[in-house]
């Protein structure tokens, strides 16, 4: 409601009542964004409004009841968004992440797959960003024998091709129809991530490996988490990983 108003005549209250009109369609999150990108753009033409202060509200209880792991894998399993869902809670990668992936990010071994760019859809057309959502979130992961045998069954014809050539729509709009058909009215497909936490975290996985191979980035990570995850237990942790993924996934 904001974005007409000239830097130099915007006051604290407009800033205010802006916060509170986007709450009500807004994540706490997502405001809390935007208040730090506009005290950036405030600062850098030398306008001095404090944010300090500007109330932000209170974040929603989030009361989206997660399917069980094993119900997601039956509901995809043989469609054509089995690869991006297990790409999504195997693996933890975003959508966008998923999208940006071409045959040249595995590597030679077949074993690892690097996250180096993104396929975002935006104003009704895809725009490839050669980066991440954030640094850590440029990362290479081990990948599953499994989903490697899905990712070879891509046609393609050069390593430049994407992994995934479907559009944001056809993803997302594929796996609420599925999940719908569930019961499962809000689950979208980013919730895949939360269920690549709450697997991992009742699976024992330390919190630091968690955060590592999610890409995530928040003012609470560890800092040295790269020195407190040696390699040799990054390995067994994957193997539990997998095993429990394999285990569902094999089960009649």
């Amino acid at each position: 409601m904001i974005k007409d108003v000239k830097c130099k005549e915007l006051t604290k209250n407009q800033i205010q009542f802006a916060v509170n009109a986007d709450a009500v369609r807004l994540s706490r999150k997502s405001i809390k964004s935007a208040l730090s990108f506009l005290k950036s753009a405030l600062s850098m033409n030398g306008i001095d409004i404090s944010i300090k202060g500007i109330a932000i509200p209170p974040q929603k209880d989030n009361e989206v009841e997660l399917p069980p792991i094993d119900e997601i894998i039956k509901l995809v399993k043989g469609t054509k968004i089995e690869l991006p869902c297990l790409l999504a809670m195997w693996l933890s990668l975003r959508i966008s992440e998923i999208r940006g992936l071409k045959f040249r990010d595995i590597s030679e071994d077949g074993m690892y797959i690097s996250v180096r760019r993104t396929k975002v859809y935006i104003n009704g057309k895809d725009v490839v960003r050669e980066q991440t959502k954030t640094e850590k979130s440029k990362r290479t992961n081990r990948l599953p024998i499994y989903i490697y045998n899905l990712i070879q069954q891509v046609p393609h014809n050069s390593d430049d091709d994407y992994i995934v050539p479907y559009g944001y729509n056809a993803i997302s709009g594929l796996f609420k129809r599925l999940m719908k058909s569930r019961g499962y009215d809000d689950i979208s497909f980013h919730k895949l991530r939360h269920e690549f936490a709450t697997t991992l975290n009742e699976l024992h996985i330390p919190d630091e490996y968690i955060q590592k191979l999610g890409g995530w980035s928040t003012d609470n990570v560890m800092k040295t988490v790269y020195t407190h995850t040696r390699k040799p237990k990054e390995d067994e942790y994957q193997e539990i990983i997998d095993k429990h993924f394999n285990d569902i996934i094999d089960k009649p």
